[in-house]
C-alpha cells in the first residue's frame, strides 16, 4: 500500500500560487515598463486581482476544517488479492 500525507498537496498548491503570482507580477511590471496604461488594460488587470483574491478567499474557507495529516492512498494491492482468491 502506497500512502502520501495530504499536506504535500498543500505544498503542491503554495508552489502554483508562488508561480500565479510571479507571473502577475511580471503582467503589472510589463505593463509600467511599456507605458500599456490604457482603460483596457487597468480594467483587465483590475478584473483578475479581483477574481485571483475571491477564489484565494473561496479556497480558504473550504479548506479550513481540513486534517492536513489524513493520509491518502495512492495504490493499495488489497484489490489485487481480493481479485485472485477463489
Amino acid at each position: 500500500m502506497f500512502t502520501i500525507p495530504l499536506y504535500y498537496f498543500l505544498f503542491l498548491h503554495a508552489f502554483f500560487l508562488l508561480v500565479f503570482f510571479v507571473f502577475l507580477f511580471i503582467n503589472i511590471s510589463h505593463l509600467a515598463h511599456t507605458g500599456a496604461f490604457t482603460f483596457i488594460s487597468y480594467s483587465f488587470t483590475f478584473l483578475i486581482l479581483i477574481l485571483s483574491v475571491i477564489t484565494l478567499l473561496a479556497t480558504w474557507q473550504a479548506l479550513l476544517g481540513t486534517n492536513w495529516n489524513q493520509p491518502i492512498t495512492l495504490f493499495n494491492t488489497e484489490w489485487i488479492k481480493h481479485i485472485f482468491t477463489f
